[in-house]
């Protein structure tokens, strides 16, 4: 439940390819330079991947600037490979539309509560309504850079 509210997927492929040959295959689409998304191996089976677009564009130490990560690991099963992926947006776009909608939530409560003007339970509706969005924009953002690195690898959906 904790991966849908943050948007995080957990997904399984199957590669046609050996370990070794997908590998190679990922750590060649790696070095493409016109693709959408950058990556790089991070030891000898597992590797990292994330999306160009940037959330913000200066410079913030220790902030996770990219729109969506990706983790990935091959581990060979039988005969065939498999690739472990984990997919899941900024943080901050994935905590922000959890928190505008409790906040827009205790903010109907209050206005109903003490029977104050429309204008604030209005301002909560808007409120829920720029989480829900900012929640679709991480779901957009995960798929895309999902469908960006799939289309590469020729891989099927276990």
């Amino acid at each position: 439940m904790i991966d849908t509210l943050l948007n995080t997927k957990k997904l399984n492929y199957a590669s046609h390819l050996n370990g070794d040959s997908l590998k190679q295959k990922i750590e060649t689409i790696f070095d493409q330079s016109n693709l959408s998304f950058v990556g790089r191996f991070t030891n000898q089976n597992e590797f990292a991947a994330y999306d160009k677009w940037t959330y913000i564009s200066w410079y913030v130490p220790n902030f996770r600037r990219k729109t969506a990560y990706l983790k990935g690991e091959i581990t060979q099963v039988g005969k065939g490979t498999h690739l472990k992926l984990n997919i899941r947006p900024n943080p901050v776009i994935s905590i922000f539309p959890i928190l505008t909608i409790i906040i827009g939530i205790i903010t109907i409560i209050v206005t109903a509560a003490s029977n104050e003007n429309n204008k604030n339970f209005i301002f909560g509706l808007i409120i829920i309504a720029v989480g829900i969005l900012f929640y679709l924009l991480g779901i957009f953002l995960n798929t895309r850079l999902r469908n960006n690195f799939k289309k590469y690898l020729d891989l099927q959906k276990i």
